[in-house]
């Protein structure tokens, strides 16, 4: 049937990768097709095969169900495929320590936003971001509980959308934040240091804006 090792926990819903291809395989929107880009999962979206093998585990887990002939998405399953194919603004957030480098990726729609992670057998962990809390508060806190976790440990924030990038890199200065942007004609990246928890929320949603802004 399919390779999907899925689990739920009270914060989060695991989704296998064939599921993921189906939900997005469904919506077929330009959005759909740039969430695929950024989850590496666009030749399993065009798969023949695959978002197949992906409905039918989602019927078996419940997650979606027959009705007249057509498959309809069940409550579990339809924010993930509303906001992977209405998305307007991507950033992969790699959590680095000890020369281990972890991934979490911000999936954000109007009102529909997730933070989505990689586990074991390319079965992805979907949390949905609590409507309350901005996308650059959201993205400060997952960085800044890294830190808490690994001391010393960095960031790098990738945030995309169809055609352009920007990126973030962050580590702990001291008490405080040092970030480093690349600037066009600059030859090295540009650091700036001693920044408070509010600058580096600042700045986090500075590249958000420069990326949205792009031609």
């Amino acid at each position: 049937m399919t390779d999907q090792t899925t689990e739920t926990t009270a914060d989060a819903i695991g989704f296998g990768y064939a599921e993921i291809a189906y939900l997005l395989k469904r919506m077929s929107t330009p959005e759909a097709e740039m969430s695929a880009r950024v989850l590496r999962l666009t030749e399993e979206m065009q798969s023949d095969v695959l978002p197949v093998a992906g409905a039918s585990s989602l019927l078996g887990r419940g997650f979606a169900t027959v009705v007249d002939e057509e498959i309809e998405v069940g409550e579990a399953a339809l924010p993930v495929a509303y906001a992977l194919g209405r998305a307007t603004l991507w950033t992969e957030i790699t959590l680095i320590h000890d020369e281990i480098a972890d991934t979490v990726v911000h999936v954000e729609s109007d009102p529909v936003s997730l933070l989505m992670q990689p586990r074991t057998l390319l079965t992805w962990f979907v949390f949905a971001q609590d409507p309350d809390v901005s996308g650059p508060d959201a993205e400060l806190e997952i960085v800044q509980e890294h830190v808490r976790q690994h001391p010393g440990g960095t960031a790098m924030l990738r945030a995309r959308v169809d055609g352009a990038e920007s990126l973030l890199l962050v580590r702990p200065d001291g008490t405080k934040w040092a970030v480093g942007t690349v600037v066009e004609g600059e030859p090295d990246v540009v650091e700036r240091t001693g920044l408070t928890d509010h600058e580096l929320r600042d700045a986090i949603a500075e590249l958000r804006t420069t990326v949205t802004s792009l031609p």
